[in-house]
């Protein structure tokens, strides 16, 4: 195929025939660059994400709708990485072994360290008696996940479990490839995320895309390469395009959350993350300094532990601003200068206590730190 002309189906098709039997193609297992800088922004979009103050009243809803959802680049990544690193020599105990120790258990570990903080906050804040506060930990127990964005575990959890599938989809043509993943992408943005993340099914349903694409990245890499300044062009009209019709035009908050057999219209934020996912990789593949890189690369290193502790580190913020408010020292300031830098406050709080948190853990902790926390 002429490099100089339009790609076309067909001969993206007769390229992957050739690797149709084995999904490994000429890949090393090595990390690789991009990926571990990518994987530094999905964690901080995600928390930024988390870090919105006065949401739809005050922050910008543009920027809102741009910073939240970043959940599905973190998918996409995981997906990149099953096909790159794991499944080149694909033992499914093994691989899943490896998930339980290091993703699962120390989702219990911190979850149980949250039960108690929850219990003494709900007696200490909340001022309830201790049969209260335990029927409210109970409660949130029964969810799945007890700090707020845990949700995520037990959905990835499962999604591992279904890592057989994943790699028969793999060896699969390309044709049926891009077939599972159209359809998977339509079911996406009608079902949309589950209300309050608890429902397990629903969002393996929603996310799976982010993980077929991350895989099929993974595997056609040279030629997406070759070709990304098409995907890049797609990829910033969807992005903007997106982001002013859910922005400007409906008005749409955030993510897309409803019960997965009621009409809810088209998810955008769906389409606009997919498109991000794109120019993220373009970002690190050549923007990305050797400063930035290095710092990046650090947090991507301890990415998973970040997720697992900046909850605990936003109840103080949460918490603390909570009792101020009611004791009358600060007021409530919905201006758009505010919420920016409150906002902006609360990451750096949440975001770099757990950096700090997780630099004095790792030393105590010794090599039970990963198991422990994540890192």
């Amino acid at each position: 195929m002429n490099l100089t002309q339009k790609p076309t189906l067909i001969d993206i098709t007769e390229q992957a025939a050739k690797h149709a039997s084995i999904p490994t193609k000429t890949h090393s297992t090595t990390r690789l660059t991009e990926f571990e800088y990518m994987r530094g922004l999905a964690i901080i979009l995600i928390v930024l994400g988390h870090s919105v103050i006065n949401t739809n009243d005050g922050f910008p809803l543009w920027l809102e709708n741009i910073v939240r959802g970043g959940t599905g680049v973190f998918v996409f990544i995981s997906g990149f990485f099953f096909h790159h690193v794991f499944a080149q020599r694909f033992d499914y105990q093994r691989f899943m072994s490896k998930k339980i120790l290091n993703v699962f258990v120390p989702f219990l570990v911190v979850s149980a360290f949250a039960v108690v903080m929850n219990f003494i906050v709900f007696m200490l804040v909340d001022r309830v008696s201790a049969f209260k506060a335990a029927e409210m930990c109970w409660n949130l127990m029964k969810q799945g996940y007890i700090l707020f964005p845990h949700w995520y575990i037990p959905f990835i959890i499962v999604t591992f479990l279904c890592s057989k599938l994943h790699f028969r989809y793999l060896q699969l043509p390309l044709f049926s490839q891009l077939s599972i993943l159209i359809l998977f992408a339509i079911i996406s943005v009608i079902v949309h995320r589950p209300h309050g993340n608890v429902n397990v099914l629903q969002s393996v349903v929603y996310f799976t895309p982010f993980y077929l694409a991350g895989m099929l990245y993974s595997l056609h890499r040279g030629w997406m390469k070759k070709h990304y300044r098409y995907f890049f062009a797609a990829a910033v009209f969807t992005v903007i395009s997106t982001v002013w019709l859910q922005s400007g035009l409906l008005l749409h908050v955030g993510g897309y959350h409803k019960a997965a057999f009621e009409w809810g219209g088209i998810d955008l934020q769906f389409i606009q993350k997919m498109g991000l996912c794109i120019l993220f990789i373009g970002f690190c593949s050549h923007l990305v300094g050797p400063a930035l890189g290095k710092h990046l690369t650090m947090l991507a290193s301890i990415s998973f532990a970040i997720f697992f502790l900046h909850p605990l580190i936003s109840m103080i913020w949460g918490n603390a601003t909570y009792l101020l408010l009611n004791a009358g020292y600060i007021e409530p300031n919905t201006t758009v200068l505010y919420s920016l830098i409150s906002s902006l406050a609360l990451f750096v709080f949440q975001f770099y206590g757990s950096v700090w948190l997780i630099g004095k853990l790792k030393p105590l902790l010794g090599k039970k730190s990963r198991l422990l926390i994540g890192a």
